[in-house]
């Protein structure tokens, strides 16, 4: 079971990273609705070219971690480090499942704008799966 729950998450992270790549590349499909926005339609911000990059590495480092700590791909780590990424990676999501209490996250204020309602159906429950099911594996593998 843990070895299809990381192949899953794995698969998860390699899609976002790709997904993010995609839009560095110039590619605008979902992309006005992965950008939290307020109540005028307005951006909360704008990503950059370099956040953009950063945010598509780290989902493949995400991945990366996932696969290392069923062995799928053998690094010469200690298991206990690939265990505390794996807690970091639950910690991450977990604090994107919260969200900043306006307009990301499972508290926002801000329910009516189309990320939103993607939020709060999509976005924030795969990231509750994320942060709930790294925790799962870093505690029992």
């Amino acid at each position: 079971m843990e070895f299809v729950l990381s192949i899953v998450i794995a698969t998860i992270f390699i899609f976002l990273a790709l997904l993010h790549f995609f839009w560095l590349l110039g590619g605008h499909w979902g992309m006005n609705v992965a950008v939290p926005t307020d109540m005028n339609g307005r951006r909360i911000f704008n990503p950059t070219r370099v956040g953009t990059l950063l945010v598509a590495i780290g989902l493949l480092i995400f991945a990366f971690v996932n696969l290392c700590a069923i062995g799928v791909l053998d690094v010469p780590v200690e298991a206990k480090y690939i265990r505390y990424g794996m807690y970091m990676i639950s910690g991450i999501f977990l604090l994107r499942f919260i969200g900043d209490m306006k307009f990301v996250g499972i508290f926002k204020k801000y329910r009516k704008s189309s990320f939103a309602v993607r939020d709060t159906y999509f976005y924030s429950p795969l990231c509750l799966f994320l942060s709930v099911s790294n925790g799962f594996l870093a505690f029992v593998l």
